[in-house]
């Protein structure tokens, strides 16, 4: 048995605006998105049943989620948006997805359960800001490079689709015409620094904009992400577009995610972008292993640990804003590797213990391979 939740609504002055339909109701579900999120919730395939009697409407719903306020304003969004259709009542029944895939009423299959565990890579990471400009993808290459140091296998996953960014800061701008595909159609990574990377800018084709969107985007990164013939690896780092698209929702449905982090600058504007971003995750029932504040110093300092503490979720480390970053992303040599005793990278470093914590490996200080997994 599922656990329900029911919310009923009533309209003390319904009016008649015509034939209210199933087929009217799923319409107007069809506009409400879900909180914080772009796109709503039959696209979502999150309406399990709509039925109407006699003016009075009943809507089943499915989602998953963490946050207790999720269910609340889902239905005040639904009850908004149909009692002026001329609803006399609206009855919302909200319960989590049940465990066996089925077709949603106009048979469009549970968006997730085709999500899989890919088979060669034991944990899944996604780095994600709210904003770009933050340096998200210099901390996810960073990262990757540091926790390979440490002596796991990890490798790297370009899911920025709009502006793949990698195969410039670890230098292999050329990889659009070394990547082949294995005999069963899978590609096989390119090795940048001793990490294996992918990335979409190796086929989107050089200055060619990504003008993608919805299930185009959604079908695009479901392929990409488990279409790969990675080799065996402990933790695959995933680098995400900035914003709460469509991008970390098909991820999510596509593979199963250990956990994601979430990259923010000390700038006011940045930190409320980044606790979307981290409330996003959470919907999506993708555990929040932390927050990085990153540059800081030269645009203050602080904010990123009080994000953290207001979301109760893990901060991972504040990374001092360095010019020579920059730099060396140009040159196609990470900080980590550059100058590795650096402030930035050793910041980085310990943002990187915490990660591989997160994830179940502890630190060992003589500089041997991480503890077991426990």
């Amino acid at each position: 048995m599922r656990e329900m939740a029911t919310a009923d609504f009533e309209s003390p002055e319904a009016t008649d605006a015509g034939e209210l339909t199933g087929e009217r109701v799923r319409e107007v579900l069809a506009t409400v998105r879900y909180p914080g999120l772009s796109r709503d919730l039959v696209s979502f395939g999150m309406v399990e049943h709509v039925s109407v009697c006699d003016r009075r409407v009943k809507v089943r719903l499915a989602i998953a989620t963490r946050d207790p306020g999720i269910p609340a304003q889902l239905r005040t969004r639904i009850a908004d948006a149909l009692l002026p259709l001329g609803a006399a009542t609206v009855a919302v029944e909200i319960a989590p997805p049940s465990t066996t895939p089925k077709p949603t009423a106009r048979g469009t299959p549970d968006p997730w359960a085709e999500q899989v565990r890919l088979a060669a890579v034991r944990h899944v990471v996604a780095v994600g800001a709210g904003k770009g400009g933050v340096g998200k993808s210099t901390v996810a290459a960073n990262l990757a490079l540091l926790l390979a140091r440490e002596g796991l296998r990890a490798g790297l996953l370009d899911a920025d689709i709009y502006g793949p960014s990698l195969p410039l800061l670890l230098g292999i701008e050329d990889g659009a015409g070394r990547v082949r595909m294995t005999p069963d159609k899978h590609i096989l990574p390119l090795e940048a620094h001793g990490l294996p990377l992918i990335s979409f800018g190796f086929f989107l084709g050089e200055g060619s904009p990504a003008i993608w969107r919805g299930p185009m985007v959604s079908k695009a990164v479901k392929q990409f992400s488990r279409g790969v013939a990675w080799p065996e690896l402990d933790v695959l780092i995933v680098d995400l577009p900035p914003g709460t698209g469509d991008i970390p929702l098909s991820l999510a449905q596509a593979v199963v995610l250990s956990g994601a982090v979430v990259v923010t600058q000390p700038a006011r504007v940045a930190t409320a972008e980044a606790r979307k971003a981290a409330q996003m995750f959470q919907t999506l029932e993708v555990p929040v292993l932390g927050i990085v504040e990153n540059m800081a110093g030269a645009f203050g300092h602080g904010a990123g640990a009080a994000i953290a503490a207001e979301l109760a979720v893990p901060f991972l480390g504040s990374v001092p804003f360095d010019e020579g970053m920059v730099a060396e992303g140009d040159a196609g040599i990470p900080t980590a590797l550059a100058r590795p005793r650096s402030e930035a990278a050793l910041a980085m470093e310990v943002v990187a213990h915490a990660v591989a914590s997160a994830l179940g490996w502890q630190h060992v200080a003589d500089g041997s391979a991480p503890g077991a997994e426990r």
